[in-house]
């Protein structure tokens, strides 16, 4: 069966905005916490997670995608560190991320991917204007990763912590959102770094924002939601499970109609990073079954809130497996009323639209029609 899934990073199926005023803090007894998914944020993160790997992540991009490009910019002559500067852009957004020494994000990547995660989902609990003229800062204690199942202790989160420091506060963006007619910068000029210190003090970590950065335009224009669970599974499944919330905000008419969508084996082979299928000897190890553990790690840890199932020809070869392969999401309980709610509200809107611009047609043809006829009757006049 041949998976027939959309642009996997489309983003003008988005629904309508929503601001970080209007969110609800009351998350504690929630199984989720609340999520930036805006283009630009969501770029950040895909070219941070796949910084030891960019070359092919590129390229996978380019095969998986057709409404976005991505372009890799050499560092200037004479630089002594390793680079790099990759330009994402879609219909609606350019977005430019700067990584200033690429080995500091492929030693780190793992605990920079969680705790870069946790850093968004704190922001997306702050009010923060367009021009903030204070400094901000992230504030969260080490015993969060420990309760979440990140970490089993404060001193290893510590240590995660310290690891992940510095290429978090390396890097640096710039880019434009494009809103109708309107153009607005991401930066108040050129490329900025994003968090300009991070700390930990008394078992508190602090991440500084960048005053110069529009946080709302970056990050706080639409938002999703991401289980507690993501910080307890393994590295695979984790980045599994965030991607689906993230295409998930972007899939509502197929959940709203059969609350379930697909991801194809591709998308999945990009999300994680696993090798070529031609450049492994052994693709079944390599690919196919971190795939399938992957989606089997998120269904168990979920519980019956999100099922996933793997459809694909047992007997077909790994090119049959990723071109034709996909995982069939089913959302289920709060998950499925989160989504089906966003949904309503943009079908709600969506008809609103239409019905307005039909009465403004309507009313364009009413008026041609009273001109039609008085023009008429002007000429009869005049023949009289």
């Amino acid at each position: 069966m041949k998976n027939t899934e959309p642009d996997y990073y489309d983003d003008d199926n988005l629904p309508a905005t929503s601001t970080s005023g209007k969110l609800s803090n009351t998350e504690d007894d929630s199984k989720f916490f609340t999520f930036p998914n805006s283009p630009a944020s969501n770029t950040m993160i895909n070219v941070v997670s796949h910084a030891s790997n960019l070359d092919t992540f590129a390229n996978r991009l380019e095969h998986n995608s057709h409404s976005s490009q991505i372009d890799f910019f050499a560092p200037p002559e004479g630089s002594k560190e390793i680079s790099q500067r990759v330009k994402y852009s879609t219909d609606n957004t350019e977005t430019v991320i700067h990584l200033d020494n690429i080995d500091l994000f492929t030693k780190a990547n793992k605990p920079l991917k969680k705790i870069l995660t946790y850093t968004l989902i704190n922001l997306s609990k702050k009010n923060i204007s367009e021009n903030p003229t204070q400094d901000i800062s992230i504030k969260f204690p080490l015993q969060d990763f420990v309760d979440l199942g990140c970490y089993k202790t404060i001193r290893s989160a510590r240590q995660a912590f310290n690891d992940a420091k510095n290429p978090l506060t390396s890097i640096k963006i710039e880019g434009v959102v494009r809103d109708k007619k309107d153009m607005k910068q991401i930066t108040d000029s050129g490329i900025e770094v994003l968090f300009t210190g991070a700390h930990i003090k008394n078992g508190i970590a602090e991440i500084y924002l960048n005053r110069r950065i529009n946080w709302e335009l970056f990050a706080l224009q639409y938002f999703s939601i991401l289980p507690k669970t993501y910080f307890a599974l393994s590295d695979n499944a984790a980045d599994t499970l965030l991607n689906i919330f993230m295409l998930a905000r972007k899939r509502l008419n197929d959940i709203d109609k059969k609350e379930s969508f697909n991801i194809s084996f591709k998308t999945l082979q990009q999300i994680m990073d696993l090798p070529d299928e031609t450049q492994t000897k052994n693709p079944g190890r390599d690919i196919k079954e971190p795939i399938l553990n992957a989606l089997a790690e998120v269904t168990k840890m979920e519980n019956g809130d999100v099922i996933i199932e793997p459809v694909f020809n047992p007997n077909g070869n790994i090119i049959e497996f990723l071109e034709n392969g996909y995982a069939k999401v089913s959302l289920h309980n709060e998950y499925l009323d989160y989504f089906e709610s966003l949904a309503h509200t943009k079908r709600t809107k969506i008809e609103a639209t239409m019905k307005k611009r039909e009465e403004i047609a309507e009313k364009a043809k009413v008026k041609a029609l009273a001109n039609k006829i008085e023009q008429e009757s002007s000429k009869k006049g005049s023949k009289k």
